[in-house]
């Protein structure tokens, strides 16, 4: 059987009525760009990338010591300090720099989940946005952030495991430089994502779709983008079905 890792090209996927690519527009084309349509292949090379991301995990010998009682509650916790400061930090990065105090995001599932670590102990991940492709480790940035809200953090540290952008881009060519959110989140590319198309999730190639939280209603939308590329590929198919026998098969 061909895996994901193997194809190249379309003709290496085993035949199917339906083919879903959950892939960022550039490695659609990569796979499938000889054979789409000339204007869906122009507009799809325009489509924009986001910025990377620098993410931790940690390991932790009890909960995050945040100073405001809410925090201590909370599964994710934005951290950014005052407006100005979360505004300066993102503007740092799409003028392509490495902010010094980043606009952090942070995950701690064991506020509700206690066995995602042994009693006692809690476990912690976090990222702040970057330039695309960066390499440079934000660990530091990223841990100052945390305990200037959490006097403590760092003493509470067992063990931590990094990826930069380059190295997302690296594990998944889909992160193109970084980009988790699978396409920049612009105004245009939030009302046309993809491209400009009255269906989004068609390719211009009879039962191949896009899938992906390059589509509506993007990333972070948990599973949004696949349910409804299935919706209508399932629609085309009843509609192939019926044209073919001619008796309106489901």
């Amino acid at each position: 059987m061909t895996t994901g890792e193997d194809v190249r090209k379309l003709g290496q996927l085993p035949p199917a009525r339906v083919t879903m690519f959950d892939t960022s527009p550039r490695q659609f084309l990569a796979i499938a760009g000889d054979e789409v349509p000339p204007s869906y292949r122009r507009a799809l090379s325009r489509f924009r990338y986001g910025p990377g991301v620098f993410k931790v995990d940690w390991a932790l010998s009890g909960p995050v010591p945040w100073t405001a009682p809410a925090c201590r509650e909370a599964g994710t916790v934005h951290l950014g300090g005052t407006f100005a400061e979360v505004a300066h930090s993102e503007a740092e990065v799409a003028a392509g720099r490495h902010p010094d105090r980043p606009y952090t995001l942070i995950a701690q599932a064991g506020v509700v989940d206690l066995t995602r670590a042994p009693a006692g102990q809690h476990t912690l991940w976090g990222y702040c946005h970057v330039p695309a492709g960066s390499d440079r480790d934000m660990t530091g940035a990223i841990e100052a952030q945390v305990e200037r809200f959490a006097p403590g953090f760092r003493d509470l540290i067992l063990a931590r495991s990094v990826r930069t952008a380059a190295g997302y881009e690296a594990y998944n060519a889909n992160f193109v430089g970084g980009d988790i959110n699978a396409g920049a989140g612009t105004f245009w590319q939030t009302v046309a994502r993809p491209v400009p198309r009255w269906n989004p999730y068609r390719t211009g190639l009879k039962g191949v779709y896009l899938c992906s939280a390059s589509t509506p209603p993007g990333g972070g939308v948990h599973g949004m983008c696949g349910v409804n590329a299935a919706r209508t590929a399932l629609a085309d198919l009843g509609r192939w079905v019926e044209s073919d026998d001619g008796r309106g098969s489901p």
